[in-house]
């Protein structure tokens, strides 16, 4: 409990304009610091998009600005989100490429470590809505049978999206594997397995706003990711711990996601507004801080293991 309120101590002496830009920072292992936002371009540049995606470089007194090229395309790019192959030297970015108010795709490119960009990359499924992207890095990968772990990077995204044909509303998960900085393979988990629709996790008067912000966070070894997602029928959170295993070859994949219930808990009490986002602090035993950050102000609520 102590580790968890010192760090939201320290949540509340970051300058709180900062949690009002979507963007993303990352430290590489070489010491470069990378930041990417989403800025409108130039009157006169001449590209489609009303507003791409930027990423700023900075190494020592070195800084390096540089637009993503496969965000210059017509529709607006925001969301920007970045992982990094060490060993390729690879710098990943996802994002969300928004044509409309019912109509947006989730893209990855790469850079590799010469500054080639990629094309971009679709994935998830075409023509709904998407928000909330978040992605969190593993570098480990489960052997079935029980042995060691096998090195191995996997990049982990989850989102909010809504079905325009069904009408449904729902986080989604999607594993995609690396390998020698490429995305190989990509795999998805159906939620709807490790939902609990029981009265003591049940919250219908939860305000719909904190519902839609899945959030991922790696282990400390670097082999599982932690999942926590709402429900939007029951207004409960569920969360899994998703493992990357090796796959079995009769299957196709050479990587699968074994996931595993945790705990699950009533949604907060709180209002995420539109310029904010749900964020997580989780420590030991089941217990979580939520939070979010609006108007110059940190809202929190301490959330314990179920039972």
């Amino acid at each position: 409990m102590k580790k968890l309120l010192v760090l939201l101590a320290l949540l509340v002496a970051v300058p709180l304009s900062a949690a009002t830009e979507i963007s993303d920072i990352l430290l590489s292992s070489t010491g470069t610091l990378y930041t990417i936002a989403s800025e409108a371009p130039a009157a006169d540049s001449g590209i489609e998009a009303a507003r791409h995606l930027v990423i700023t470089e900075r190494n020592g007194d070195t800084i390096h600005r540089e637009v993503v090229p496969a965000s210059n395309v017509r529709g607006t790019h925001l969301n920007g989100l970045l992982g990094y192959d060490s060993d390729s030297g690879t710098l990943f970015v996802f994002w969300i490429q928004h044509f409309g108010y019912l109509y947006n795709q989730l893209l990855f490119c790469t850079r590799d470590k010469e500054g080639n960009w990629s094309d971009a990359t679709s994935f998830g499924s075409p023509y709904n809505f998407r928000e909330n992207l978040r992605i969190a890095v593993t570098h480990k990968v489960a052997d079935p049978l029980g042995g060691e772990p096998f090195d191995g990077l996997t990049v982990h995204a989850t989102w909010w999206e809504f079905d325009t044909q069904t009408g449904r509303e729902a986080a989604q998960y999607r594993m995609l594997p690396i390998e020698n900085g490429r995305v190989v393979d990509t795999a998805d988990v159906n939620l709807d397995e490790f939902l609990a629709y029981t009265t003591d996790t049940d919250s219908p008067n939860a305000d719909p706003s904190v519902l839609k912000h899945p959030l991922l966070s790696a282990s400390r070894d670097q082999s599982s990711v932690l999942l926590v997602f709402a429900d939007a029928q029951s207004g409960s959170f569920s969360q899994v711990r998703i493992t990357p295993t090796r796959g079995i070859k009769a299957e196709g994949r050479i990587r699968i996601p074994v996931g595993k219930r945790e705990t699950g808990y009533r949604a907060p009490q709180l209002v995420v507004g539109a310029n904010s986002r749900l964020e997580g602090v989780f420590g030991e035993r089941g217990r979580t801080a939520l939070y979010t950050v609006g108007d110059g102000v940190l809202h929190y609520v301490m959330m314990h293991k179920e039972g």
